[in-house]
């Protein structure tokens, strides 16, 4: 059922094979229903590669839209629908139908802050520690800085993350993992956020613990 404020206005809700629907302020409208026609090889590549980035980031939601805030500021768009794009468009790998998602190319975090420097990560029982390289002249203005940290366990499609860690003057940072992550590959990726909040780093990748 759609609403309209005259036979020429616009109209809001279902109308046909129409939907309308407000977005941002600004009236959007798209076509519904279901196709016929057998998807091409082009189509179907694209729904693999679609479905590989937004499993991975459903668990990150939370984290993508602290990283990806100030990337869609004064757009359109959100955070988690840009950090679909940039991911779709970046960190894929293989050709269809053996597409996935190349996790050293992931962004997690997407800014202009200087990102972290020669990264690394080690696990001691349930205890994660993230080091990270602290030059002799940092620049006064990052040294508050404070790390992001996010790890993601791909055979428990789960993640466990920190927003506001360690200031980037101390060279390191830690998480206590759930013990059920003990034993199981994880993705570890690190960024920076200002201490005031208004600028963050790209997100880096450490390495599969």
């Amino acid at each position: 059922m759609a609403t309209s404020n005259g036979a020429f206005g616009e109209f809001k809700g279902k109308l046909g094979n129409l939907v309308s629907y407000n977005l941002k302020g600004k009236t959007v409208i798209r076509h519904i229903g279901k196709s016929n026609k057998k998807p091409t090889a082009a189509q179907l590549a694209t729904r693999q590669k679609m479905a590989a980035v937004i499993k991975f980031l459903r668990p990150a939601l939370p984290f993508v839209n602290v990283g990806f805030e100030l990337e869609v500021l004064g757009t359109d768009k959100n955070p988690h629908n840009a950090a679909v794009s940039y991911n779709v468009k970046n960190a894929i790998q293989g050709s269809y139908p053996d597409i996935s998602l190349d996790y050293s190319k992931v962004l997690l975090s997407k800014g202009l802050l200087e990102p972290a420097i020669a990264p690394a990560a080690t696990l001691t029982g349930t205890l994660l520690e993230l080091t990270w390289q602290v030059p002799a002249d940092m620049d006064w203005g990052i040294k508050n800085d404070r790390a992001m940290l996010f790890i993601y366990c791909p055979e428990l499609d789960k993640a466990v993350y920190v927003w506001s860690g360690a200031r980037r003057s101390t060279g390191k940072d830690e998480i206590d993992l759930p013990l059920n992550y003990v034993g199981k590959e994880l993705q570890v990726y690190i960024a920076f956020k200002a201490g005031d909040g208004k600028s963050v780093s790209d997100s880096v990748w450490v390495g599969l613990i």
